[in-house]
């Protein structure tokens, strides 16, 4: 299984193969095989190898159908063209029927045009004498061939030896749903469809939504095209394709993280009692607890509440340490138990980083292995990333955004070549300047879920003080998430509470 992909892709995105059909590309070489296929009744339609790269180009409808006949057929005596005024349904049927390709005339085919010669050179490419015309076709694109009015209902249509096999041709379409851009896609689907295809409507542009996954599945053996224009860049659909035909799910299932769930996580140290609830007891007692936790948040969310834990990786540290760092590593072979029984268990977790002196790409790398789970997210605790010179308890710690954009780029690359469902990553904080530059956050990896987390305590006044506070100029896409302080909050917020503030909060965590 392989995904053809471009650049650093090539060789890390494996599982489906994927080409964006659209205008503009030039026809793949045929190679070969196809030559060898082409060899027979000279009244038969050959079906084309598959193209093998990506490609993303947006294009008008008959651009598109160029494209797919590129794309989809090799040979074929016959081809159907939608002309002036000429119904498209009507006329797409018809391909499909016959199992012949569908183009568009050039709409100013009376000028000499690249348009007119794109469409003259691939009729024969095709190897097409007879156009079965819907509308009007001018003198200059028939070029001589026979003209069939295709849309007389008695029309003496040519006999076609359709390509055999066609119902199991290794193919498979997308097609976006709802805008112009996905009705311009028309002409091109219905040559996929004539070409054998299967093909899907997305509602989301993402394959890895729940309602496309079982498609991208199903077809992970198969030659993937994406007929359109609204399905973003091509190298970020290509790696979620793959995603999608993996089949790596998060716990409670799916691929990404929101909005169809919640979380709340118990925050601390395995072991540890004195950092936080979760090292209070060990892993099965600590998974039961946050499933309770999780539980008695259910009754007031629509969405399904998902136990979590949020794990201190690095601890933050009175002493400097053997590197000066102020920052102490919990061994990835002390935190993998937790993190395996927590996938049994259908709990998340999110590793959570206090970097003191070293920087979060850095220390983030550590655990790379625990990251390569599909139930592990990673946390940001600026608090606690001191400048040279500076101590913890002293001064509080602040991070700019570049640093956290560095960390993300990686996490991101890590989640696309494993081909890992998308990571939750939280960015503590609770003042603005703890996160310098926040504006400049890169928001745009869709492998990432990001959430602030407001992770100030104290009286209810002062925590609605400080959510308010970091709201104000959040960068797009990102959630906001909440902590209950069981020791430090006055009082401490209920289940309830909690998830009547507003906007209702995506991440509780307790400590």
């Amino acid at each position: 299984m392989t995904i053809r992909a471009k650049g650093r892709l090539a060789a890390a995105a494996s599982g489906l193969a994927l080409v964006l059909v659209a205008a503009g590309c030039t026809a793949a070489d045929p190679g070969d095989d196809a030559g060898a296929r082409s060899q027979g009744n000279q009244d038969s339609v050959v079906l084309a190898d598959p193209v093998s790269e990506v490609s993303r180009i947006e294009g008008n409808s008959e651009e598109m159908a160029l494209k797919a006949s590129q794309a989809f057929f090799e040979k074929t005596p016959a081809v159907v063209v939608l002309g002036n005024d000429g119904a498209e349904d009507a006329a797409a049927g018809q391909a499909r029927e016959l199992g012949v390709p569908l183009l568009v005339a050039p709409e100013d085919a009376l000028e000499d045009t690249s348009d007119q010669k794109a469409f003259a050179t691939e009729l024969e490419r095709l190897g097409a004498r007879t156009l079965i015309a819907h509308g009007a076709l001018s003198d200059s694109l028939v070029g001589g061939r026979e003209v069939v009015d295709g849309s007389v209902p008695d029309a003496d249509l040519p006999d076609i030896d359709p390509a055999g096999g066609t119902t199991e041709s290794g193919f498979a379409v997308v097609v976006r749903s709802g805008d112009k851009d996905a009705e311009a896609a028309g002409p091109a689907l219905a040559t996929a469809q004539a070409a054998g295809a299967d093909h899907f409507t997305m509602e989301s542009p993402d394959p890895r939504a729940a309602k496309n996954q079982e498609f991208f599945q199903k077809h992970a053996e198969s030659e993937l095209y994406a007929i359109g224009n609204g399905f973003g860049n091509a190298e970020d659909f290509s790696a979620l394709a793959a995603t999608a035909a993996g089949g790596k799910q998060l716990p409670g299932g799916g691929q990404l993280v929101f909005p169809d769930r919640r979380m709340v996580a118990l925050y601390g140290t395995p072991g540890t009692s004195s950092l936080g609830l979760l090292g209070e007891q060990d892993v099965d007692a600590a998974i039961k607890l946050a499933k309770k936790y999780a539980a008695e948040y259910q009754p007031h969310s629509k969405e399904k509440v998902q136990p979590a834990f949020e794990i201190i990786a690095t601890v933050a540290s009175a002493s400097a340490g053997d590197d000066g760092k102020y920052s102490s590593y919990v061994p990835v072979e002390r935190l993998e138990p937790w993190v395996k029984a927590a996938e049994a268990a259908g709990v998340y977790v999110v590793l959570d980083l206090q970097p003191g002196r070293n920087d979060f790409l850095t220390q983030a790398k550590r655990y790379e292995k625990l990251l390569s789970y599909p139930n592990v997210g990673i946390a940001y605790d600026p608090e606690w990333r001191l400048k040279p010179n500076q101590r913890h308890m002293v001064q509080i710690g602040s991070v700019d955004a570049a640093e956290l954009n560095r960390a993300n780029d990686w996490l991101a690359e890590l989640t696309r070549e494993h081909q890992l469902p998308q990571k939750v990553v939280i960015l503590h904080q609770f003042t603005q300047s703890m996160i310098r530059n926040r504006s400049t956050l890169d928001t745009s990896h869709p492998e990432l879920a990001m959430v602030v987390h407001a992770d100030g305590h104290g009286s209810p006044g002062m925590k609605m003080g400080t959510w308010e506070n970091l709201r104000r100029d959040l960068p797009d896409g990102i959630r906001m998430a909440w902590k209950n302080f069981i020791d430090e909050d006055s009082p401490t917020f209920t289940p309830e509470q909690t998830f009547d503030i507003d906007p209702k909060p995506w991440f509780v965590s307790y400590q």
